[in-house]
Parts: structure tokens; C-alpha cells; sequence
């Protein structure tokens, strides 16, 4: 059963978070996380879903496979007939997807794309701990897939996470009930 995210209330706060992006000097980016909203995804965002993933993961998934358009496209016909996204806005601009599928004990996390842009802005970081403190009180634990290339494992370690399992190509991820909830 998806887990919506309008479901999950979101902290008006100023968010400060320092980041560093492969340069040797901080760059600090204060974003209002007020102003970012999740909207239910609809035929007129099936586009926008696959070109946020192919701009978020195209890099990761060329140097692994290459990129084919048309497997590519058939992987995300595939995965927006299972389930479609949700939108990430902020301040009203699309900026990204999630999914999340949530069963008895677990909930999973999918198509958690942000366009580059607004990446290291600490936007991802937000609605990840939404989703933590959801998970939380619904005692249930957080799990994930992504590419072994990309660097968002960072991340997920910050914010609890413990490595399950690797394929060839992917890590899946767990984060269970609780773990790291000091972490800020």
C-alpha cells in the first residue's frame, strides 16, 4: 500500500545545512522547508518523472550499462504503471519523485530522484527524515535500492542506514526503528 506523503506533516523551519560537493570550501544553503510540497503524480508528470530520473541517474546508469533510451523508457513505462510517484515541488517549481510502498513492517522508499539543481541543498535530506520519523511511530523499518555508482550512500550511513545486501549492480539498504534519531 503507498504510503502518501501528503499524509506526512512537514516542520515550517529554515533549514541550514552545510554541504560540501566535491570542492574544499563549505557551501552553506538555507532553504524554507515549508516550500517543499508533494503532489500526487498524474499523467501530465509521466514525462517530467522520466526526465528528473534519467537527469539524476543518467550519469550513474550510463557508466554502469550505457544509456538506451528505449530501456530505459520501458523501465519507467514499467515502473509508473506499478506505482506512480510522488512530485517533489519547491516553491512550486518540480524539482523530483518518490515513491514509497509501505507493508506490514517496512516501509520501502523508491524513484528518489531530485533534479541536480537542487541537489546538496538539503532538500533530499528533509523528506528523507519525514520519512524516518514517519516510519518511527508507525514502528516500522526503512528500506531502499540504488545504484552502487552513486554517491547518495553518504546519506542514507548519515541517517542510519546499514547496507543489506549488494548485487552486481545495486545496495539495498535498511534503516531500522529508531536508529540515529539523534542524528542532525
Amino acid at each position: 500500500m503507498p504510503l502518501r506523503f501528503g499524509h506526512i506533516s512537514f516542520v515550517s523551519e529554515r533549514c541550514n545545512h552545510d554541504y560540501r560537493d566535491n570542492c574544499k570550501e563549505p557551501m552553506t544553503a538555507t532553504i524554507d522547508c515549508s516550500l517543499i510540497k508533494l503532489i500526487p503524480a498524474d499523467e501530465t508528470h509521466r514525462e517530467f518523472s522520466y526526465q528528473v530520473k534519467k537527469e539524476a541517474e543518467g550519469e550513474y546508469i550510463t557508466s554502469m550499462f550505457d544509456w538506451d533510451e528505449d530501456v530505459q523508457r520501458d523501465f519507467h513505462a514499467k515502473a509508473w504503471q506499478q506505482q506512480k510517484p510522488d512530485i517533489i515541488t519547491y516553491d512550486g517549481e518540480l524539482i523530483g519523485t518518490i515513491a514509497t510502498i509501505e507493508s506490514k513492517d517496512c516501509i520501502e522508499i523508491g524513484q528518489f530522484f531530485i533534479l541536480p539543481d537542487y541537489q546538496n541543498k538539503g532538500i533530499g535530506t528533509h523528506l528523507l527524515k519525514s520519512i524516518l520519523s514517519k516510519a518511527d511511530e508507525l514502528s516500522k523499518n526503512v528500506t531502499l535500492r540504488f545504484l552502487k555508482n552513486n554517491p547518495v550512500k553518504s546519506l542514507y550511513v548519515r541517517n542510519g542506514f546499514r547496507l543489506v545486501s549488494t548485487s552486481e549492480v545495486a545496495h539495498h539498504m535498511e534503516r531500522k526503528v529508531g536508529a540515529n534519531k539523534d542524528s542532525s
